[in-house]
């Protein structure tokens, strides 16, 4: 059956049973890649017991099937794009990756490509707007960029840089032309 366009979630149907639990999470990791404690939460609502969900993952992590280090780094390396640093890291402990692993995978990342990214989205948000001084812009534009996941020091190097690029090509509305 289906209801708000999602299908009902199917229950173990040998719970105890840790090759059915392997089966299932091959499965799953076939159709999207997982962390092992996201995987292991999905196991256990589908009603397989803690003995065989912990079997079927030892398993499938010895099989090369389930590896925390190569989901978190294939996830850094997607959400870098357009993403901060803590951002990333965020996502990654609500995933139930470890300080241990995230870490490496976030060390990863490149600072320039980061900056540049941040520099990249703040031309973006400002494209077509008008602001009448650098106060008002670091007011628009810190927070986007914060919330992005960028940390406060590279959003106050952003501001600067564009407030300073903004002042030279003389782009900030004054006061004089708006009345």
């Amino acid at each position: 059956m289906r209801s708000g366009g999602r299908r009902t979630t199917p229950t173990a149907r040998e719970p105890e049973s840790a090759q059915a639990a392997y089966t299932e999470a091959v499965k799953r990791l076939a159709r999207q890649p997982q962390s092992r404690a996201a995987l292991r939460q999905r196991l256990l609502r589908l009603g397989y017991e803690d003995a065989a969900v912990d079997a079927a993952l030892e398993r499938a992590q010895a099989d090369g099937y389930l590896n925390d280090q190569e989901y978190a780094a294939a996830l850094v390396r997607r959400r870098s794009r357009g993403r901060g640093h803590a951002l990333i890291a965020q996502e990654l402990r609500a995933k139930g990756i470890a300080e241990s692993t995230a870490g490496p995978a976030l060390a990863a990342v490149d600072a320039d490509a980061e900056e540049a990214e941040a520099l990249a989205l703040g031309k973006s948000l400002l494209a077509n707007r008008r602001l009448v001084d650098a106060q008002a812009m670091v007011g628009y534009l810190g927070p986007r960029l914060s919330r992005r996941g960028f940390s406060s020091g590279l959003v106050y190097r952003v501001c600067r840089l564009l407030s300073d690029e903004w002042e030279a090509a003389g782009r900030f509305d004054s006061v004089a032309e708006r009345d």
